[in-house]
């Protein structure tokens, strides 16, 4: 699947009156290579294909499901939103 994590739009109020829209990719591929434990090379693989990649770059499902596991367990619920908002519409096309 086709993960765009370029133009995340992250709201920063929970009305949803303010946003930023952010590059996530380098910041989530950092995420993967820091707190990744247990992933082995796999998770040094994934953090280095998304460091390298851009908007376009596929993801296997399980490497969705690591980016979804870690974005859950370390970021801030607005993160989170925007990420599974990303998921959707990637799951979508």
């Amino acid at each position: 699947m086709k993960l765009n994590l370029e133009s995340l739009e992250v709201f920063t109020s929970i009305d949803r009156k303010t946003c930023q829209v952010i590059n996530a990719r380098k910041e989530i591929a950092n995420l993967v290579y820091s707190r990744g434990n247990g992933l082995g090379i796999k998770g040094i693989a994934l953090a280095t294909k998304m460091w390298n990649g851009g908007e376009d770059t596929e993801y296997d499902g399980d490497e969705v499901k690591i980016i979804q596991d870690l974005v859950t367990q370390f970021c801030a619920p607005c993160f989170i939103e925007a990420v599974n908002g990303a998921l959707s519409k990637a799951c979508e096309q």
